[in-house]
């Protein structure tokens, strides 16, 4: 286990500082210049946007896009268009500095993303005409095979949601789309603007195109070079804001747009005269506009006069002194009948008529500017009448400055004259109630003496009214302020205490007993023009309500008392719940719900029954279920039971909850249950621990049983063979046999040593114990014979073996024997599987890595094998002890590489590693 664990440091200290390395290389800013001039690489057949043309040259919407974009930022550049997949790891291996490429969640750890969205990729199918498909979104799709760019954004999608039941990979679109149309079926899964460009490029006329519900995708430069990255967007958001990329747009994705041939200042002309047209427009519609709210306005205070006319109950009419006429006015000031001085008489009393002629006369003589006068006027008959004041002023003059037209202004005072009445009228009633009324009442008058009590009043003091005016009581007396202030006296209200007659005061010696509370208010009375005119006093006894008060504090500070203990028990309790991790919890089962409380008055959740479960994992949820059935049937008897949740607490702990339920009854009938909910997550945890240990040991356990049972049957099968053919020497045989005996117990000794020297090294590389010693060597000049010792004893006819150099001078620092091992190991493993073809071994070096890659056309491995080929005694087609491979995994880790395997079955297999190593010196052929 320790040396697990030092293995894993060692691991993740070479992992950290590779990585810190690249991201090193990342953040660093890249100058392109001629001697290093920026390399774009993107994919040959994405038509509109990018691809090869006729000549071979590369063109596209992308293309010009980038000229631009690289005038605007002076940077010298190369560009390259290659198989999709093949472009993409070019960049990724650093062989290429920008792609523009679909931001997707498979791309974003091999290199980064811009943050402008360049194009917007939408997807549609092609089908035959004649095959109809019904598909409108991706989930659709599970039923027909589907055609897709290899490497694509459609291609991921589909694989990660598994909507199609067959993926046909294309790495030519152009002829995935011939495929279709000269077979007449299949269907095409890919972005709409490329395939429409593809079936008119072709003509493929029994083809037709279906937009279709699929993920869109977000079309972005994506480089290594963050600051690259943010100059790019900033000229592209430039170029876009500037309206520079209309033309290109025009050119790749609609070229049915043409220029209309007319200068550019004749539109510039006509747009001057369009706005200068709008702005008259503008400038006419706000006067109207303007306008028509004068005229809202100015009808609206006319509705307002008539209203203030209509509820001041005021009417104007004008009498015209040349003609004599009265003109009456509705309430909107319109002329509405014209009456002569004699018709006009009809309406009024003969000495109010007399009374009004004479104030028209002293104001068109000027005598008085204005004059008011009452009249009674009758409306339509002589019986019913309504009161008016009438005020007469001059409204016109003449060019002589004397009165010609007089108006009068009548406000109508009837309901003041019936309110005057009702107050005579209601001065007798509350006569009446002042002397019945069910509340003591007193008059005080101007001065402050009592003038009037009523009888309820009379009966508490115990004497007549008459006694009362004798002995002079005042306010001052009644309320014991000595020095009262009549004058500054708003309003008193309070409880009197009178002690009677020994109390010295003239009222409390009318009492006829020891002690009076009096509730007592008393207000000033004042008249319209705020003069006082004297005091009203109102109270009652509250003798008995006082002394029951009195009852009340006692009882109140007793049950104070008992409040306290009980909040001081309350408080214990409280503090034992918290400290013991234990709520309180009530479940309703009028309601289903379950209230949480953190401490015994402290509501901390209410929950219903969905809302818990919510909370409930999954493991747990059946036995949640029952115990919530349970409570729903009122099953009587407590309920226990130990709940996991999906929460998890501060410490990242899942929460584990351990309930405890009883019913809570009333009149015999179960009402609720009250119970207590306790955190065992800890417990839980301790126990989770403790089974999971129990499993690693297992598991160790069953590694090491597997371990000693396939080395047993690996060591076992060779030694038998050495031991059988050494037997056969002391028996009868022909000196001939004797060659092929020595001959298998050679090859069976040399398989035994070569096996135990594999355990030994898995043992010392388990260990740590393999010691990493780069030195400096001429990785160009030992490659071919290190790959020519590996064949020349495993060469077999018919194969041809290649070794690629693409150095004259490689010295690296690396550690040459293990790195030799691991390449002699891997080309063993080719040979032995490949009885044609070819077996081609090469290596480059990029970016302080050294990658080596073997590739062979032998018998493949199966798709279901390749997940463990790297596992120990996982055998191929020879029936070998399946450590090779195992060893070059763990020892190209071990070294701080990776190492990665590619195979189809029947079609060969291809095996690369990479180990970090110091460049010394480099000359490329």
């Amino acid at each position: 286990m320790i040396m697990n664990r030092f293995r894993i440091f060692v691991l993740l200290l070479a992992c950290h500082l590779s990585f810190g390395t690249a991201y090193a290389q990342k953040d660093s800013i890249i100058v392109y210049n001629d001697q290093r001039p920026l390399v774009y690489e993107d994919a040959w057949d994405l038509w509109p946007y990018v691809f090869l043309n006729e000549n071979g040259e590369p063109d596209g919407y992308n293309i010009d896009l980038l000229k631009m974009i690289f005038k605007e930022l002076d940077i010298p550049y190369v560009i390259r268009l290659r198989p999709t997949l093949e472009a993409q790891k070019d960049l990724k291996d650093h062989k290429s500095d920008l792609m523009l490429r679909m931001d997707a969640d498979f791309a974003r750890n091999n290199s980064s993303y811009g943050k402008t969205i360049v194009q917007i990729f939408t997807h549609s199918l092609v089908t035959p005409k004649s095959q109809a498909i019904h598909a409108k979104a991706g989930k659709d799709l599970t039923d027909y095979s589907i055609i897709v760019h290899e490497g694509s954004f459609s291609h991921h999608k589909l694989i990660d949601n598994g909507w199609a039941k067959e993926i046909i990979p294309f790495d030519d679109m152009k002829e995935a789309i011939q495929t279709v149309s000269s077979e007449n079926k299949g269907v095409i899964l890919w972005n709409s603007m490329s395939l429409k460009w593809l079936m008119m490029k072709y003509h493929t006329d029994n083809l037709e195109l279906t937009p279709f519900d699929f993920p869109y995708g977000e079309y972005k430069f994506f480089a290594n070079d963050h600051h690259l990255l943010a100059q790019l967007d900033s000229v592209y958001s430039k170029l876009r804001a500037n309206d520079q990329l209309t033309a290109i747009q025009n050119k790749w994705f609609y070229p049915e747009r043409q220029e209309s041939g007319i200068p550019s200042w004749i539109w510039d002309w006509i747009k001057f005269f369009a706005i200068l047209a709008l702005a008259i427009i503008i400038y006419y519609a706000f006067f109207k506009i303007r306008e028509h709210k004068m005229t809202k306005k100015i009808l609206r205070e006319n509705e307002r006069l008539s209203l203030v006319m209509r509820t001041s109950n005021v009417k104007f009419c004008t009498y015209d002194v040349d003609s004599q006429f009265f003109v009456m006015m509705d309430s909107a000031g319109y002329p509405e009948r014209n009456y002569s001085l004699l018709e006009f008489s009809h309406r009024f009393d003969p000495n109010d008529f007399t009374q009004l002629t004479e104030a028209l006369r002293l104001v068109i003589e000027e005598k008085v500017p204005t004059f008011t006068l009452q009249l009674k006027e009758y409306e339509n008959d002589l019986i019913h009448s309504n009161n008016y004041t009438a005020t007469l002023s001059v409204l016109r003059r003449d060019k002589h400055k004397k009165p010609s037209v007089i108006i009068c202004s009548k406000t109508d005072t009837t309901q003041e004259r019936m309110r005057q009445q009702l107050i005579k009228e209601s001065m007798l009633r509350y006569q009446s109630l002042f002397n019945s009324a069910m509340v003591d009442m007193v008059y005080y008058d101007a001065d402050g003496y009592i003038t009037d009590m009523n009888s309820k009043s009379l009966a508490v003091v115990g004497v007549d009214i008459e006694t009362i005016r004798k002995q002079h009581i005042s306010l001052s007396d009644v309320l014991g302020i000595e020095d009262l202030d009549l004058d500054d006296f708003e309003i008193f209200y309070a409880t009197q205490i009178y002690n009677g007659p020994d109390d010295g005061r003239i009222l409390n010696n009318l009492l006829k007993r020891d002690k009076l509370y009096y509730e007592l208010q008393v207000m000033p009375i004042r008249d319209n023009n705020g003069k006082r005119i004297g005091f009203f006093g109102s109270g009652r006894n509250v003798t008995e309500v006082a002394h029951s008060y009195r009852q009340l504090q006692e009882n109140t500070n007793e049950l104070q008392e008992a409040q306290d203990e009980v909040t001081s028990y309350v408080r214990n309790i409280d503090y034992v719940l918290a400290v013991g991790g234990i709520s309180l919890a009530k479940y309703h089962l009028d309601t289903h719900t379950l209230t949480v409380f953190s401490e015994i008055n402290h509501e901390k959740y209410s929950l219903t029954q969905t809302r818990a479960l919510a909370f409930i994992a999954p493991s747990s949820e059946k036995q949640a279920l029952r115990i919530l059935n349970k409570m729903d049937n009122k099953q009587p008897g407590s309920l226990r039971a130990e709940i996991k949740t999906c929460i998890r607490r501060k410490d990242h702990v899942t929460l584990h909850l351990q309930f405890n339920f009883v019913p809570t009854y009333k009149d015999g009938q179960i009402v609720e249950y009250f119970g207590l909910i306790r955190d065992i997550s800890d417990i839980k945890a301790v126990e989770e621990k403790l089974a999971l240990e129990s499993v690693r040991a297992q598991e160790v356990e069953t590694v090491k049983n597997a371990f000693l049972h396939n080395m047993s049957h690996e060591i076992r099968t060779p030694l038998n063979t050495v031991v059988g053919f050494s037997e056969l020497f002391e028996m009868d045989h022909s000196p001939e046999d004797e060659a092929v005996f020595i001959n298998e117990i050679k090859e069976s000794s040399a398989s035994l040593l070569k096996l135990i020297n594999d355990i030994l090294f898995l043992s010392r590389l388990d260990a740590g114990m393999i010691t990493i010693s780069p030195q400096p060597i001429d990785l160009a000049s030992i490659f071919e014979g290190r790959c020519s010792s590996v064949w020349d004893n495993h060469r077999q006819p018919g194969v041809e073996y290649i070794a690629q150099n693409p150095f004259k001078r490689l010295i690296v620092e690396i550690d040459e024997p293990n790195a030799s091992m691991i390449l002699n190991k891997i080309l063993t493993n080719a040979i032995q599987h490949t009885t044609s073809g070819s077996v081609l071994a090469r290596y480059e070096f990029i970016a302080d890595r050294l990658i080596v890659s073997v590739e062979d056309t032998g018998c493949g491995i199966k798709q279901e094998d390749i997940e463990h080929i790297f596992d120990r005694f996982v055998t191929g087609a020879n029936n070998g002890a399946g450590l090779g491979l195992s060893i070059c995994h763990e020892l190209v880790e071990y070294m701080g590489g990776q190492i990665e395997l590619k195979s189809t079955e029947g079609k060969g297999t291809m095996v690369w590693f990479s180990i970090p190593c110091k460049l010394i010196e480099m000359e490329r052929c």
